[in-house]
Protein backbone atom coordinates (compact mmCIF):
# COMPACT_ATOMS: atom_id res chain seq x y z
CA UNK A 1 0.00 0.00 0.00
CA UNK A 2 1.15 3.88 -0.80
CA UNK A 3 1.47 6.19 1.47
CA UNK A 4 -0.17 8.83 -0.17
CA UNK A 5 -3.31 6.39 -0.56
CA UNK A 6 -3.96 6.08 3.19
CA UNK A 7 -6.93 8.13 4.51
CA UNK A 8 -5.63 11.24 5.87
CA UNK A 9 -6.64 12.47 9.36
CA UNK A 10 -7.25 16.45 10.07
CA UNK A 11 -5.38 17.13 13.15
CA UNK A 12 -6.65 20.16 14.85
CA UNK A 13 -4.14 23.25 15.23
CA UNK A 14 -7.00 25.36 17.00
CA UNK A 15 -7.65 22.98 19.87
CA UNK A 16 -6.60 24.68 22.83
CA UNK A 17 -5.61 24.34 26.42
CA UNK A 18 -7.60 25.50 29.15
CA UNK A 19 -5.35 27.87 30.25
CA UNK A 20 -4.69 29.51 26.85
CA UNK A 21 -8.95 29.27 26.44
CA UNK A 22 -9.26 31.12 29.30
CA UNK A 23 -6.46 33.96 27.85
CA UNK A 24 -8.83 33.83 24.72
CA UNK A 25 -11.76 34.70 26.76
CA UNK A 26 -9.90 37.39 28.35
CA UNK A 27 -9.17 39.00 25.27
CA UNK A 28 -12.60 38.87 23.70
CA UNK A 29 -13.57 41.07 26.81
CA UNK A 30 -10.51 43.38 26.51
CA UNK A 31 -11.54 44.04 23.02
CA UNK A 32 -15.35 44.67 23.50
CA UNK A 33 -14.19 47.10 26.58
CA UNK A 34 -12.25 48.77 24.55
CA UNK A 35 -14.64 48.96 21.27
CA UNK A 36 -17.23 50.66 23.44
CA UNK A 37 -15.08 52.82 25.56
CA UNK A 38 -16.21 55.90 22.94
CA UNK A 39 -19.52 54.67 23.68
CA UNK A 40 -22.59 57.11 24.84
CA UNK A 41 -23.83 54.35 26.94
CA UNK A 42 -23.85 54.98 30.60
CA UNK A 43 -20.96 52.99 32.84
CA UNK A 44 -23.71 50.35 33.96
CA UNK A 45 -25.39 49.13 30.64
CA UNK A 46 -23.61 47.10 28.17
CA UNK A 47 -23.80 48.86 24.08
CA UNK A 48 -25.01 46.79 21.61
CA UNK A 49 -22.13 47.10 19.43
CA UNK A 50 -20.08 45.22 22.57
CA UNK A 51 -22.33 42.33 22.51
CA UNK A 52 -22.28 42.07 18.60
CA UNK A 53 -18.64 42.49 18.81
CA UNK A 54 -18.86 39.41 21.57
CA UNK A 55 -21.04 37.70 19.22
CA UNK A 56 -18.97 37.56 16.00
CA UNK A 57 -16.11 36.26 18.29
CA UNK A 58 -18.07 33.07 19.11
CA UNK A 59 -17.25 31.06 15.92
CA UNK A 60 -13.73 31.74 16.96
CA UNK A 61 -14.19 30.74 20.66
CA UNK A 62 -16.37 27.14 19.13
CA UNK A 63 -13.09 26.28 16.93
CA UNK A 64 -10.63 26.48 19.68
CA UNK A 65 -12.56 24.63 21.87
CA UNK A 66 -13.03 21.65 19.16
CA UNK A 67 -16.25 20.99 20.45
CA UNK A 68 -14.88 19.36 23.64
CA UNK A 69 -17.74 20.14 26.73
CA UNK A 70 -15.34 19.63 29.06
CA UNK A 71 -13.03 22.89 27.33
CA UNK A 72 -16.42 24.33 27.15
CA UNK A 73 -16.84 23.67 30.86
CA UNK A 74 -13.80 25.13 31.85
CA UNK A 75 -14.72 28.38 29.83
CA UNK A 76 -17.67 28.65 31.59
CA UNK A 77 -16.92 28.40 35.14
CA UNK A 78 -14.08 30.71 34.60
CA UNK A 79 -17.36 33.43 33.01
CA UNK A 80 -19.24 32.46 36.22
CA UNK A 81 -16.33 33.51 38.96
CA UNK A 82 -15.82 36.90 36.37
CA UNK A 83 -19.58 37.58 36.77
CA UNK A 84 -19.43 36.80 40.33
CA UNK A 85 -16.19 39.30 40.51
CA UNK A 86 -17.33 42.18 38.99
CA UNK A 87 -20.70 42.13 40.94
CA UNK A 88 -23.25 44.58 39.20
CA UNK A 89 -20.47 45.98 36.72
CA UNK A 90 -20.85 46.71 32.76
CA UNK A 91 -17.33 43.72 32.76
CA UNK A 92 -20.04 41.20 34.51
CA UNK A 93 -22.44 42.29 31.66
CA UNK A 94 -19.99 41.27 29.31
CA UNK A 95 -19.10 38.09 30.90
CA UNK A 96 -23.03 37.43 31.04
CA UNK A 97 -23.56 38.21 27.71
CA UNK A 98 -20.31 35.70 26.60
CA UNK A 99 -22.11 33.12 28.94
CA UNK A 100 -24.86 33.31 26.99
CA UNK A 101 -23.94 32.59 23.47
CA UNK A 102 -21.77 29.86 24.78
CA UNK A 103 -24.88 28.43 25.94
CA UNK A 104 -26.74 29.20 22.78
CA UNK A 105 -23.83 27.24 20.87
CA UNK A 106 -23.70 24.41 23.94
CA UNK A 107 -26.62 23.99 25.49
CA UNK A 108 -25.68 20.90 26.89
CA UNK A 109 -23.51 22.88 29.42
CA UNK A 110 -26.33 23.91 31.29
CA UNK A 111 -25.91 19.95 32.44
CA UNK A 112 -22.55 20.55 33.75
CA UNK A 113 -22.68 24.10 35.21
CA UNK A 114 -25.47 26.18 36.39
CA UNK A 115 -25.68 29.56 34.66
CA UNK A 116 -26.41 33.15 36.57
CA UNK A 117 -29.99 34.27 36.03
CA UNK A 118 -28.38 37.15 34.63
CA UNK A 119 -27.01 35.58 31.82
CA UNK A 120 -30.16 33.59 30.56
CA UNK A 121 -31.76 37.11 31.01
CA UNK A 122 -29.05 39.22 29.35
CA UNK A 123 -29.79 40.68 25.42
CA UNK A 124 -28.86 38.42 22.54
CA UNK A 125 -31.09 35.51 23.14
CA UNK A 126 -33.90 36.52 20.94
CA UNK A 127 -32.10 38.42 18.12
CA UNK A 128 -29.28 38.53 15.79
CA UNK A 129 -27.59 35.20 17.34
CA UNK A 130 -27.63 31.83 16.10
CA UNK A 131 -28.28 28.23 18.47
CA UNK A 132 -27.70 25.19 17.27
CA UNK A 133 -31.08 23.42 18.61
CA UNK A 134 -33.16 26.51 16.42
CA UNK A 135 -34.24 23.70 14.00
CA UNK A 136 -35.03 21.40 16.44
CA UNK A 137 -37.39 23.42 18.14
CA UNK A 138 -38.91 24.97 15.16
CA UNK A 139 -39.98 21.46 14.07
CA UNK A 140 -41.67 20.83 17.22
CA UNK A 141 -43.45 24.06 17.32
CA UNK A 142 -44.58 23.49 13.94
CA UNK A 143 -45.62 19.39 14.44
CA UNK A 144 -47.53 21.17 17.83
CA UNK A 145 -49.19 23.38 15.33
CA UNK A 146 -50.00 20.95 12.89
CA UNK A 147 -54.09 20.28 13.58
CA UNK A 148 -56.23 18.29 11.92
CA UNK A 149 -58.65 15.82 12.57
CA UNK A 150 -57.11 12.08 11.93
CA UNK A 151 -56.14 10.03 15.15
CA UNK A 152 -52.39 10.26 13.78
CA UNK A 153 -52.55 14.08 13.82
CA UNK A 154 -53.57 14.07 17.35
CA UNK A 155 -50.79 11.67 18.71
CA UNK A 156 -48.26 14.26 16.69
CA UNK A 157 -49.50 17.29 18.12
CA UNK A 158 -49.44 15.66 21.73
CA UNK A 159 -45.92 14.06 21.15
CA UNK A 160 -44.83 17.78 20.21
CA UNK A 161 -46.79 18.97 22.90
CA UNK A 162 -44.66 16.90 25.35
CA UNK A 163 -41.59 17.65 24.25
CA UNK A 164 -42.30 21.22 24.24
CA UNK A 165 -43.03 21.06 27.71
CA UNK A 166 -40.00 19.50 28.37
CA UNK A 167 -38.12 22.06 26.98
CA UNK A 168 -39.65 24.94 28.30
CA UNK A 169 -38.53 23.66 31.89
CA UNK A 170 -34.95 22.48 31.04
CA UNK A 171 -34.44 25.17 28.32
CA UNK A 172 -36.82 28.00 28.28
CA UNK A 173 -34.32 30.39 26.62
CA UNK A 174 -34.22 28.04 23.32
CA UNK A 175 -38.15 27.90 23.13
CA UNK A 176 -38.61 31.43 23.69
CA UNK A 177 -36.15 32.34 20.95
CA UNK A 178 -39.12 31.16 19.15
CA UNK A 179 -42.37 32.83 21.03
CA UNK A 180 -42.69 35.32 17.52
CA UNK A 181 -43.45 32.31 15.46
CA UNK A 182 -45.85 30.52 18.35
CA UNK A 183 -47.65 34.73 18.26
CA UNK A 184 -47.82 33.97 14.24
CA UNK A 185 -49.34 30.61 14.68
CA UNK A 186 -52.06 31.42 17.11
CA UNK A 187 -52.67 34.20 14.88
CA UNK A 188 -53.44 32.27 11.85
CA UNK A 189 -56.22 30.71 13.55
CA UNK A 190 -58.97 33.32 14.53
CA UNK A 191 -60.84 33.49 11.68
CA UNK A 192 -62.05 30.14 11.99
CA UNK A 193 -65.78 29.02 12.87
CA UNK A 194 -66.18 27.20 16.39
CA UNK A 195 -66.71 24.25 14.70
CA UNK A 196 -63.39 24.23 12.60
CA UNK A 197 -61.54 24.98 15.67
CA UNK A 198 -62.84 22.48 17.45
CA UNK A 199 -62.58 19.93 15.65
CA UNK A 200 -59.37 19.82 13.56
CA UNK A 201 -57.63 20.98 16.98
CA UNK A 202 -56.87 24.45 17.35
CA UNK A 203 -58.35 24.22 20.96
CA UNK A 204 -56.50 21.87 21.65
CA UNK A 205 -52.94 24.17 20.31
CA UNK A 206 -54.27 27.09 21.97
CA UNK A 207 -54.15 25.00 25.47
CA UNK A 208 -51.10 23.69 24.92
CA UNK A 209 -49.71 26.70 23.95
CA UNK A 210 -51.14 28.55 27.69
CA UNK A 211 -49.79 25.57 29.40
CA UNK A 212 -45.89 25.89 27.95
CA UNK A 213 -46.59 29.89 28.55
CA UNK A 214 -46.94 28.92 32.02
CA UNK A 215 -44.06 26.84 32.09
CA UNK A 216 -41.74 29.50 30.88
CA UNK A 217 -42.96 31.56 33.94
CA UNK A 218 -40.88 34.09 34.51
CA UNK A 219 -39.11 34.38 31.83
CA UNK A 220 -41.69 35.05 29.81
CA UNK A 221 -42.37 38.17 31.42
CA UNK A 222 -39.41 39.57 30.79
CA UNK A 223 -38.56 43.12 28.52
CA UNK A 224 -36.85 41.02 25.71
CA UNK A 225 -40.37 39.02 25.01
CA UNK A 226 -43.44 41.64 25.84
CA UNK A 227 -44.14 42.50 22.10
CA UNK A 228 -44.23 38.56 21.36
CA UNK A 229 -46.36 37.69 24.26
CA UNK A 230 -48.33 40.04 24.15
CA UNK A 231 -48.83 39.36 20.34
CA UNK A 232 -49.88 35.70 21.63
CA UNK A 233 -52.18 36.70 24.48
CA UNK A 234 -54.49 39.37 21.53
CA UNK A 235 -54.76 35.68 19.29
CA UNK A 236 -56.46 34.39 23.03
CA UNK A 237 -58.54 37.34 23.40
CA UNK A 238 -59.93 37.47 19.75
CA UNK A 239 -60.28 34.07 20.01
CA UNK A 240 -62.51 34.46 23.30
CA UNK A 241 -64.27 37.39 22.04
CA UNK A 242 -65.29 35.65 18.38
CA UNK A 243 -66.81 32.27 20.78
CA UNK A 244 -68.37 35.00 23.31
CA UNK A 245 -71.55 32.38 22.83
CA UNK A 246 -69.86 29.18 23.61
CA UNK A 247 -68.00 30.34 26.32
CA UNK A 248 -69.49 27.96 28.92
CA UNK A 249 -67.56 25.06 26.64
CA UNK A 250 -64.76 26.75 27.26
CA UNK A 251 -64.83 27.76 30.99
CA UNK A 252 -61.86 25.52 32.39
CA UNK A 253 -59.64 27.12 29.12
CA UNK A 254 -60.78 30.87 30.43
CA UNK A 255 -60.34 30.10 33.90
CA UNK A 256 -56.64 29.19 33.26
CA UNK A 257 -56.24 32.11 30.64
CA UNK A 258 -57.39 34.34 33.67
CA UNK A 259 -54.98 32.93 35.60
CA UNK A 260 -51.96 33.26 33.45
CA UNK A 261 -52.83 37.24 32.93
CA UNK A 262 -52.92 37.97 37.15
CA UNK A 263 -49.52 36.15 36.67
CA UNK A 264 -48.85 38.84 34.06
CA UNK A 265 -50.02 41.46 36.16
CA UNK A 266 -48.02 40.39 39.32
CA UNK A 267 -44.72 40.16 37.81
CA UNK A 268 -45.05 43.12 35.57
CA UNK A 269 -47.81 45.51 36.45
CA UNK A 270 -46.81 48.20 34.26
CA UNK A 271 -46.72 46.45 30.95
CA UNK A 272 -49.66 44.68 31.93
CA UNK A 273 -52.22 46.66 33.24
CA UNK A 274 -52.05 49.56 30.31
CA UNK A 275 -52.22 46.25 27.70
CA UNK A 276 -55.58 44.57 29.67
CA UNK A 277 -56.94 47.84 29.58
CA UNK A 278 -57.02 48.17 25.82
CA UNK A 279 -59.09 44.80 26.24
CA UNK A 280 -61.05 44.98 29.18
CA UNK A 281 -64.53 45.32 27.00
CA UNK A 282 -63.97 41.94 25.65
CA UNK A 283 -63.42 40.07 29.40
CA UNK A 284 -66.05 42.55 30.89
CA UNK A 285 -67.90 40.65 28.28
CA UNK A 286 -67.05 37.24 29.34
CA UNK A 287 -67.78 37.79 32.56
CA UNK A 288 -71.27 39.01 32.07
CA UNK A 289 -71.69 35.81 30.26
CA UNK A 290 -69.88 33.70 32.80
CA UNK A 291 -71.06 35.71 36.21
CA UNK A 292 -69.68 32.15 38.18
CA UNK A 293 -66.21 32.88 36.87
CA UNK A 294 -64.84 34.44 40.58
CA UNK A 295 -61.41 34.68 39.39
CA UNK A 296 -62.26 37.09 36.26
CA UNK A 297 -64.55 39.16 38.59
CA UNK A 298 -62.07 39.64 40.73
CA UNK A 299 -59.53 40.71 37.94
CA UNK A 300 -61.43 43.20 36.46
CA UNK A 301 -62.23 44.94 39.74
CA UNK A 302 -58.45 44.89 39.81
CA UNK A 303 -58.59 47.14 36.15
CA UNK A 304 -60.37 49.91 37.72
CA UNK A 305 -57.97 51.83 40.48
CA UNK A 306 -55.48 53.71 38.11
CA UNK A 307 -52.20 54.43 38.59
CA UNK A 308 -49.57 56.29 36.54
CA UNK A 309 -46.72 54.48 34.94
CA UNK A 310 -44.38 55.99 32.82
CA UNK A 311 -43.40 55.28 29.10
CA UNK A 312 -40.18 53.10 30.23
CA UNK A 313 -42.75 50.83 31.63
CA UNK A 314 -45.22 50.49 28.72
CA UNK A 315 -45.52 47.36 26.61
CA UNK A 316 -43.77 47.16 22.82
CA UNK A 317 -46.89 48.30 21.62
CA UNK A 318 -46.57 51.23 23.65
CA UNK A 319 -43.48 52.71 23.73
CA UNK A 320 -44.05 55.98 21.74
CA UNK A 321 -47.41 56.89 23.91
CA UNK A 322 -47.96 59.16 26.35
CA UNK A 323 -47.70 57.89 29.87
CA UNK A 324 -50.86 56.40 30.54
CA UNK A 325 -52.99 54.93 33.04
CA UNK A 326 -52.69 51.61 34.59
CA UNK A 327 -53.95 49.67 37.66
CA UNK A 328 -52.81 47.05 40.33
CA UNK A 329 -55.35 44.09 40.76
CA UNK A 330 -57.80 44.88 44.08
CA UNK A 331 -57.99 40.99 44.58
CA UNK A 332 -55.15 37.96 44.35
CA UNK A 333 -56.29 35.38 42.11
CA UNK A 334 -55.68 31.73 43.37
CA UNK A 335 -56.17 28.68 41.76
CA UNK A 336 -59.18 26.83 43.60
CA UNK A 337 -58.12 24.26 45.76
CA UNK A 338 -59.22 21.09 44.57
CA UNK A 339 -58.68 18.47 47.63
CA UNK A 340 -59.44 20.01 51.14
CA UNK A 341 -57.57 19.52 54.07
CA UNK A 342 -59.85 16.96 55.21
CA UNK A 343 -60.19 14.86 51.84
CA UNK A 344 -56.31 14.69 51.80
CA UNK A 345 -56.53 13.31 55.56
CA UNK A 346 -58.92 10.97 54.02
CA UNK A 347 -57.56 9.94 50.89
CA UNK A 348 -53.95 9.92 52.44
CA UNK A 349 -55.16 7.26 54.99
CA UNK A 350 -57.38 4.85 52.51
CA UNK A 351 -54.50 4.91 50.09
CA UNK A 352 -51.84 3.77 52.47
CA UNK A 353 -50.49 0.17 52.70
CA UNK A 354 -52.19 -2.31 53.87
CA UNK A 355 -55.70 -0.76 52.84
CA UNK A 356 -58.00 -2.87 51.00
CA UNK A 357 -58.07 -2.59 47.30
CA UNK A 358 -61.60 -0.93 46.92
CA UNK A 359 -60.17 1.87 48.93
CA UNK A 360 -57.26 2.29 47.00
CA UNK A 361 -59.27 2.06 44.07
CA UNK A 362 -62.05 4.50 45.15
CA UNK A 363 -58.70 7.28 46.16
CA UNK A 364 -57.38 6.64 42.22
CA UNK A 365 -60.35 7.31 40.77
CA UNK A 366 -61.40 10.50 42.54
CA UNK A 367 -57.74 11.58 42.14
CA UNK A 368 -57.87 11.03 38.79
CA UNK A 369 -61.47 13.36 37.68
CA UNK A 370 -60.27 15.80 40.21
CA UNK A 371 -56.22 16.07 38.24
CA UNK A 372 -58.24 16.34 35.21
CA UNK A 373 -58.47 19.81 35.72
CA UNK A 374 -55.79 20.35 38.09
CA UNK A 375 -53.25 18.08 37.65
CA UNK A 376 -50.92 19.78 40.57
CA UNK A 377 -53.18 17.63 43.07
CA UNK A 378 -51.35 14.73 42.10
CA UNK A 379 -48.44 15.76 43.62
CA UNK A 380 -49.10 15.20 46.99
CA UNK A 381 -49.92 10.69 46.63
CA UNK A 382 -45.94 10.20 44.40
CA UNK A 383 -45.24 8.04 47.49
CA UNK A 384 -48.38 6.06 47.12
CA UNK A 385 -47.89 6.23 42.80
CA UNK A 386 -44.22 4.60 43.12
CA UNK A 387 -45.25 2.00 45.01
CA UNK A 388 -48.49 1.31 43.09
CA UNK A 389 -46.98 1.78 39.58
CA UNK A 390 -45.19 -2.57 40.78
CA UNK A 391 -48.96 -3.31 42.09
CA UNK A 392 -49.68 -7.19 41.12
CA UNK A 393 -53.07 -5.55 40.59
CA UNK A 394 -54.14 -4.66 37.17
CA UNK A 395 -55.94 -1.90 37.42
CA UNK A 396 -53.93 -0.02 40.81
CA UNK A 397 -51.28 -0.44 38.22
CA UNK A 398 -52.32 1.58 35.43
CA UNK A 399 -53.93 4.17 36.69
CA UNK A 400 -50.60 4.61 39.15
CA UNK A 401 -48.98 4.63 35.89
CA UNK A 402 -51.90 7.00 33.94
CA UNK A 403 -51.74 9.86 37.00
CA UNK A 404 -47.80 9.72 36.98
CA UNK A 405 -47.61 10.78 33.55
CA UNK A 406 -50.06 12.96 33.98
CA UNK A 407 -48.34 14.46 36.37
CA UNK A 408 -45.09 14.99 34.43
CA UNK A 409 -46.85 16.19 31.84
CA UNK A 410 -48.36 19.11 34.01
CA UNK A 411 -44.42 19.34 35.64
CA UNK A 412 -42.04 17.88 33.45
CA UNK A 413 -39.21 18.70 35.97
CA UNK A 414 -40.40 15.76 38.14
CA UNK A 415 -39.41 12.87 35.45
CA UNK A 416 -36.01 12.28 37.11
CA UNK A 417 -38.01 11.68 40.46
CA UNK A 418 -39.70 8.71 38.90
CA UNK A 419 -36.83 7.56 36.84
CA UNK A 420 -35.80 5.02 39.52
CA UNK A 421 -39.76 3.23 39.91
CA UNK A 422 -39.84 2.86 36.12
CA UNK A 423 -36.30 1.31 36.13
CA UNK A 424 -37.49 -1.18 39.02
CA UNK A 425 -41.02 -1.51 37.05
CA UNK A 426 -38.98 -2.77 34.18
CA UNK A 427 -37.05 -5.40 35.95
CA UNK A 428 -39.63 -6.74 38.15
CA UNK A 429 -40.03 -10.44 38.01
CA UNK A 430 -43.73 -10.16 37.11
CA UNK A 431 -44.37 -10.07 33.83
CA UNK A 432 -47.43 -7.95 33.57
CA UNK A 433 -45.63 -5.19 35.74
CA UNK A 434 -42.93 -5.34 32.90
CA UNK A 435 -45.90 -5.47 30.44
CA UNK A 436 -47.08 -2.24 31.83
CA UNK A 437 -43.86 -0.52 32.04
CA UNK A 438 -43.24 -1.36 28.53
CA UNK A 439 -46.39 0.30 27.18
CA UNK A 440 -45.87 3.88 28.55
CA UNK A 441 -42.21 3.35 27.59
CA UNK A 442 -42.10 5.88 24.54
CA UNK A 443 -44.12 8.57 26.79
CA UNK A 444 -42.02 8.62 29.70
CA UNK A 445 -39.06 8.22 27.65
CA UNK A 446 -39.62 11.83 25.58
CA UNK A 447 -40.40 13.31 29.01
CA UNK A 448 -37.00 12.52 30.76
CA UNK A 449 -35.09 12.73 27.75
CA UNK A 450 -31.81 13.36 29.73
CA UNK A 451 -31.87 9.80 30.61
CA UNK A 452 -33.33 8.11 27.34
CA UNK A 453 -30.46 6.31 27.24
CA UNK A 454 -30.47 4.59 30.36
CA UNK A 455 -34.31 3.24 30.29
CA UNK A 456 -34.02 2.49 26.43
CA UNK A 457 -31.01 0.27 27.45
CA UNK A 458 -32.54 -1.44 30.11
CA UNK A 459 -35.54 -2.20 27.92
CA UNK A 460 -32.97 -3.89 25.51
CA UNK A 461 -31.40 -5.90 28.36
CA UNK A 462 -34.71 -6.75 29.33
CA UNK A 463 -35.99 -7.92 25.84
CA UNK A 464 -32.29 -10.57 25.65
CA UNK A 465 -32.71 -11.62 29.53
CA UNK A 466 -36.30 -11.60 29.89
CA UNK A 467 -37.38 -13.50 26.56
CA UNK A 468 -39.38 -10.34 26.07
CA UNK A 469 -40.26 -8.58 22.87
CA UNK A 470 -39.01 -5.74 23.62
CA UNK A 471 -38.06 -3.80 19.95
CA UNK A 472 -41.71 -2.72 19.04
CA UNK A 473 -41.65 -0.49 21.97
CA UNK A 474 -37.91 0.50 21.84
CA UNK A 475 -39.02 1.67 18.06
CA UNK A 476 -42.05 3.29 19.14
CA UNK A 477 -39.70 5.34 21.95
CA UNK A 478 -37.04 6.24 18.97
CA UNK A 479 -39.46 7.71 16.31
CA UNK A 480 -41.30 9.66 19.34
CA UNK A 481 -37.89 11.30 20.31
CA UNK A 482 -37.25 11.93 16.30
CA UNK A 483 -40.82 13.40 16.50
CA UNK A 484 -41.89 10.54 13.06
CA UNK A 485 -44.47 8.98 15.21
CA UNK A 486 -47.66 8.28 12.65
CA UNK A 487 -49.96 6.18 14.69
Amino acid sequence: MFPFFQKRTEKSVLRLKPDELISLVDLILSESELNSRSSAHGKKSLDPASCSLIQSRLPLLHSCCHGDLESVKKVSEYLINCTKKWGDSVMSKRCQSLLLQIYLHFPEVIQHVTLPDAALNSEGAAEGSTCKLDVLVHRLVTLLADGGDSKSAENRMSDANLACRKLAVSHPVLLLRHLPMIAALLHGRIHLNFQEFRQQNHLTFFSDVLAILELLQPLVFHADHQRALQDSLLSFIQVLQNFRKYSRQLSPFISKFVLFIQRYITHDAGAAVPYLQKHSDVLQGLSSENPDLVQLKSLLAGLTLPVRTGPSENSAEDRDADPSTGSLPLVSISASASLTAGDMTKYLKKISRGEAIEDVLEVLSEVDEKSRRSPEVIQYFINDLQRLMSSPEELCRNMAFSLTLRCIQNNPCMATEFLPTFMYCLGSGNFDVVQTALRNLPEYVLLCQEHADILLHKAFLVGIYGQIDTSSMISESMKVLHMEATT
